[in-house]
This record gives structure tokens, sequence and C-alpha cells, in this order.
């Protein structure tokens, strides 16, 4: 899901055009290209055995002595080898060759290995040696060189005060021997969803050995994580789809589909048995262009995303929108507190909405991506940006940090640890408690009088004696059920109101004793229940096919079946009204078939029972209908 390292991938391709400039070296062309094309695609260790063979019959092959020493500094315990392999390359090398573009590309790749192995004075050397041999016209190349010296001077800094740190592989259950990556965890630690390239029937072999990205979940039970079950629900595309936003009570998904539609992204909802399809989100977040990850408040209000669209200051950056009154989105804006002329990526905030954090190239990195963040101030603006520090950070990329509720607990993903089970592996992390106030996780539910719909029940939390909101929450509109994030040693009122109730309120003091400390905890609210006091709207029936949605209620649905062909007859939909069955024919090349419209999701989730009653219909999901406008050219079928 994540770029390559530019600068590697330049070099490989470059260097692949040395082998025919090579006059007095014999090479194994069909073998050296088949080689390249596998390192290319990132298939590392099978490069590796065919530069192998071909070294054996022709030691001094240069082309193939650097194109190894290259994989061998893409694999996570290869740099001390690639520096044999680039030097050997380099003493071959005429005079004249050394100060040419090959001798370049071999010295910065020295340096850098010099980077990985955390010999930043060596590195130093080497590219203080390269900028006294540069011509004169070579300006990019000496500015790209003197950056990694930065890069060297910061690494240095960083690790004269390293961060405590305790690390703990998440085990089996969670990790394989492929790549594991991108954690989320809900707000009460008790769901943990991530993406896997691991084998499934689901997912595609790739060209480098390992699998289409898929969206894995996992739940804790006595202190333990369950083995892990792929999302099946969601994988109805090829290519890869991972996960890169979750919300606090884990029902909704943002994903990153890569497919013929190019990188954009999606949500799902859960609607507490099965994942809902995932829908496109809205312009201006999607573009032609690539969005890879995404974060959002808590009230889902603002959504801060990663673009590299036309306009940023590097190349990827991050974007925010906001939600405005009439609920269309604003303009996206350019995040220039967080943005560097390099790439930032996997912004992820803080459960308490205050803190930031994202990997960036640029800032003071100590190499490639670090993991960075920022901390708001009372007024709203973003502080500095802050280095997470040494060893959270390392030469290489370091990505998908993640924080909790717990000040001093996140979770990530590496390959540098001995104990991985190949690839990158999931870890929970405890380093050095930051100064921030420690949150309590709150638990409660929302019922209604007349089974009425709730989704415009609106929870406002201030602070006791005070008018500003502090926290704007919504139950889950199915379940009723939601979660507050509050910080402790306060006391606090919460205010339920929506149109159509009669307004209720509690107040509730946060205590130390609620927060978290290093084990999963939740705190428990008394049920709500809000008197309606207007009757609930009548359910619409599809002659109408009018949905009045000015109170706030929306219309769902119950989509049962999407296929490529339509189908011939309703005789399929056993014990279902066939008046109540809708056919859209989707501008994706899907039609889509769904049951009934209901107005609220409580009265769609009963709707929803009554086509899996009839057991033929098993991954049945509600659904917005408003979502048909999106995806249908014209007017539902009759």
């Amino acid at each position: 899901m994540l770029q390559p390292n530019a600068l590697i991938v330049a070099l490989l391709l470059f260097i692949t055009q040395i082998a025919s400039a090579q006059s007095d070296t014999k090479v194994d062309n069909k073998k050296f290209n088949e080689a390249v094309k596998l390192a290319d695609d990132k298939a590392f260790g099978e490069a590796i055995q065919l530069f192998s063979e071909i070294l054996e019959n022709d030691p001094q092959n240069i082309p193939a002595l650097y194109n190894i020493g290259n994989c061998y500094l893409n694999t996570s315990d290869g740099p001390d080898t690639a520096i044999v392999y680039f030097q050997e390359a380099y003493d071959l090398l005429q005079e004249d060759e050394k100060i040419g573009d090959v001798g370049v590309d071999i010295q910065l790749s020295i340096g850098k290995s010099h980077q990985y192995l955390l010999e930043h004075e060596k590195a130093i050397t080497e590219y203080e040696e390269l900028i006294a041999i540069l011509p004169a016209e070579d300006e990019l190349l000496r500015l790209e060189a003197l950056r990694e010296i930065e890069v060297c001077e910061n690494a240095i800094e960083l690790m004269q005060s390293p961060v405590t740190l305790k690390v703990k592989n998440l085990g089996p259950t969670i990790n394989s021997k492929y790549d594991d990556h991108s954690p989320m965890i809900s707000a009460d630690q008790s769901m943990l969803f991530f993406t896997s390239r691991r084998a499934s029937s689901y997912s595609e072999l790739l060209f480098d050995g390992q699998y289409a990205e898929r969206i894995y979940s996992s739940s804790k039970e006595e202190a333990e994580w369950k083995k892990a079950k792929s999302l099946q629900e969601l994988f109805n595309k090829p290519g890869h789809e991972a996960g890169v936003a979750l919300s606090a009570q884990a029902t909704e998904l943002i994903i990153y589909r890569h497919d013929v539609d190019g990188a954009n992204l999606y949500v799902s909802s859960y609607d507490g048995s099965t994942w809902s399809e995932p829908v496109k989100m809205r312009s201006p977040i999607n573009t032609k262009y690539e969005e890879t990850h995404a974060t959002a408040t808590a009230d889902k209000k603002t959504l801060y995303f990663t673009s590299n669209r036309p306009g940023g200051l590097g190349g990827y950056d991050i974007y925010r929108v906001r939600e405005l009154p009439n609920g269309e989105l604003g303009k996206a804006e350019n995040m220039a507190a967080f943005n560097t002329p390099y790439d930032e990526e996997t912004p992820v905030l803080h459960p308490n909405g205050k803190v930031m954090y994202f990997s960036s190239e640029g800032h003071n990195s100590m190499g490639q991506f670090d993991i960075f963040y920022s901390v708001m101030d009372d007024e709203g603006n973003w502080g500095p940006v802050q280095n997470m520090g040494y060893p959270i950070n390392t030469p290489d990329d370091d990505f998908f940090f993640v924080p909790t509720t717990t000040p001093n607990i996140a979770y990530y993903a590496s390959a540098r640890y001995d104990d991985n089970y190949g690839g990158s592996d999931l870890y929970l992390i405890e380093y050095e408690e930051p100064e921030i106030n420690r949150l309590a996780v709150i638990k409660g539910c929302i019922n209604a009088t007349d089974d009425a719909p709730i989704e415009n029940v609106d929870i406002k939390v201030t602070r006791q004696g005070e008018n500003e909101v502090i926290g704007h929450y919504k139950p889950h509109p199915g379940t009723g059920k939601y979660i507050l994030i509050l910080e402790a040693d306060g006391k606090y009122n919460i205010e339920y109101s929506g149109e159509g109730f009669d307004g209720q309120s509690k107040t509730i003091d946060v205590t130390r004793e609620m927060t978290y400390k290093g084990t999963s905890q939740t705190s428990n609210l008394d049920d709500v229940m809000m008197i309606a006091v207007a009757e609930p709207e009548p359910e619409a029936t599809e002659s109408e096919n009018v949905y009045d949605t000015s109170d706030g209620i929306p219309y769902y649905t119950v989509q049962i079946l999407s296929l490529k062909k339509p189908i011939t007859t309703y005789d399929i939909f056993v014990d279902l009204e066939h008046e109540q069955i809708t056919e859209y024919k989707c501008n994706d090349g899907f039609y889509r078939y769904s049951y009934g419209a209901f107005k609220g999701f409580k009265a769609a989730l009963k709707g929803k029972d009554k086509v899996l009653q009839t057991g033929l219909w098993l991954d049945s999901f509600v659904r917005n209908i408003e979502q048909y406008n999106n995806l249908t050219e014209d007017t539902p079928a009759e």
C-alpha cells in the first residue's frame, strides 16, 4: 500500500542499463533480466539467488554485484552484506567511472547501508567524499547527499537520548509469515483490526511471493487475542484492500482500495453482525490521484487524509476536510503544520482528539519515514512537530504507530525484531508515559420509547460549571451503544437530546481509577431511555418511492444480492414479498437487489432479521438507501 523508497527503486532501474555498457563482462542476459524483474517486484530473496548464480560464473560482474547489494539492502538483516557487494563493485570501477553515474550511485548506496547499520559517522564520510567529486552541474545529487548528511546528524542526536521501550509480539494468533501491518484498535482495546498479505481463498498470489492485502480482525478473550479471521464480506474486488482507520466502537472502518478505479478511500459500517459493502468516500476526499490513509475525529465531522494531488507541499501530503452545517463537505485544506517537501503518510488521531501521529520523510527524520506527533493547543492550532525518538524510529521506514487510550501503550508494525514470524509483524509497545492527561473510556446505551429511531439523538459533554462542549458523540443507530472518551480528574455533564424526544441529562465524576493503566478496563453508565414525544414515521412503501428525511432520520434497505448479470425471476427470493424487492443497475457493472425501505436503522435490522430467517441470504446487510444514488446511472428498475 505504501510507496517503495524512490531512491532505491530509481537506482535499481538505472543500474540495469549497465549490463549492456560493460563490453568486457560476460552476462547471462536472460537470467540477469529475470533477476532484475524479481527485484523490481520486491521478490528480493529469489532475485538474490539468481544474482548469486551469475556471480559464481563471473565474480567481477559489476551490474550483478550492485544489484545483489541492492537486494540485500532491502532485506531486514542484509545491510552489512550489501556493503560488501557495493564495495567490491566500486573497487572494480575505473577511476573515471568512479565519478560517473555508476560510481555515484554505488557511493550513495554504501552511505545508505551505513545508515541502516547505525554507522552514521561512516555514512557522513561517504556522502562528504561524494560531494567533493561531484561535478558542479549535479546540483540535485549534491542536495540529496546534503539531505542524507542532515538525516545522519538527526539520527546521532536522537540516539543520544533513546526512548525506553518494551516490545511484545502479538503472537501467532495475529501474525503470519507474511507482512502484517496497519493495526487498528477499538477504544476499549477489545477489538483489533489489521491488514495482512497472508494466503487465503479471498486473495490472489502476487509477483512478490505474497498475497493481495486483506483485512483481518480479532477479539480479546481473557487478555489474549483470539485467532484472527478475515472480513470476507469486503472482498469482492481484485487488488489490495487494506484497513486504515477504525471508529471508537469498531463499527465503522475506512478502507484503502487499489484496483481498476485507482487508489481511493472507502467506508464500511457494521450493523451488529455484518459489514456493509464499502462505499467510496465523497469528493473532495477522493480524486483521480491517490488517497491512501485517513483518520477521523470522534464526532466524524473532520477527516484527515493523505493524497498526492497537485498543489501540495511535497509528494504525499496530509489534508483536512470538515463537514459543513448543511451536511456537505468543505474544501480540502493542506495541513501545512504537518507537511514538508517530502512525503507524509499514515495520520492517526489520538483518542483524545488533540494529538496527531503521522509518518514523514521530512522534519528531523533519522532516515526515510519516521513517526512524528503534534499537539493541538486550546485554540485548535497544531503545535510544533516532534520526532517520537529512537528506537521507535530508525534509519529504515517506520509506519503505523497507533496510540490507545492508555497514555504509554501503542500498537505498531515492524520487521526489525528477532521474534517476528516473517515480514512485518504487529507489536504492542510500552514506552515512557507522555505528558498528556489520562483518559477514561465510558460505555453507555440509549433506548427509546415506541422503539423510535435514534439517528438524530445527540450526546454533548461539558465540564461542570462550563458551557463549552468538549465532546460530541452519537449512539449507534441500531444498537444505541456509545462510547465517551474523557479526561480523568474531572466532573462532567452529559446531555442527550434530539428532534422528537424529551431531553435527558446526567453527571459523571471521572477519577483516575477509571482510566487505563496497562490493562483494558471500561466504566459503564446506566442505560438512558429517550422519551419520544411524537409517533414514529410510518414506513415508506415502494410505490411512493419518496423518502422524506427532513427530520434527520434516513431510510435504509437490506441489500441481499450483487450480481454481474440481472436475475430473470424474483422467485429465488423465497418468503420475501416480491414487491419489496428493488433492482438497481449500478454504474460499476453490478446489479444489486435490496429488500424494503425502512425508516431508521432499528427498523431496518428487523427487516434484515426477516431476510436471514429465509436461511438463504446470510451475508445480507443494512445500507442507507441514498447510497444507491451514487451507484446508479438511472432510476431503480421496476
